[in-house]
């Protein structure tokens, strides 16, 4: 179980090689880095710890409702945001630079409410499932030039 320190409530966790994302019910997706659970083999994980002093590398606040689900991608550098509690309810952060894209998506995407989400493996393409039962896949030009 994992306490945020603000004392919201924990909605959703995701986790890459090296960082730790926890969304909350009120919106906020607080990213810390994890190196150390991947690199030494213990039995704690050190973040599981109760008390306040795990400070956040970053705190997102670009969803207003509760972030149901978090996604990296393969490498870590993208993390998807979304809650199935407003429509549209999508966003997606650069992970080095700390930036959610402005870009997209734009409010003319028509994502609808997102139910699931997931990167391919080397995260060439993201698919999103909305409450219309469709599945929409976006290339991502970001892993096409590499």
């Amino acid at each position: 179980r994992f306490h945020n320190q603000d004392g919201t409530i924990t909605s959703s966790m995701a986790s890459s090689s090296n960082f730790l994302a926890v969304g909350a019910e009120s919106g906020v997706v607080n990213l810390y880095n994890d190196k150390h659970h991947h690199h030494h083999h213990s039995t704690r994980h050190p973040l599981a710890s109760t008390s306040t002093d795990k400070t956040p590398l970053k705190s997102i606040m670009n969803l207003q409702t509760s972030a149901d689900m978090l996604k990296f991608s393969d490498d870590g550098q993208i993390l998807a945001m979304s809650t199935r509690r407003e429509t549209n309810g999508l966003k997606l952060l650069h992970v080095p630079s700390g930036t959610v894209f402005s870009n997209w998506p734009t409010s003319k995407t028509p994502l609808k409410y997102v139910w699931s989400m997931d990167f391919s493996p080397g995260s060439k393409y993201f698919a999103i499932g909305n409450d219309h039962g469709k599945c929409l896949l976006y290339q991502l030009k970001h892993y096409w030039d590499e």
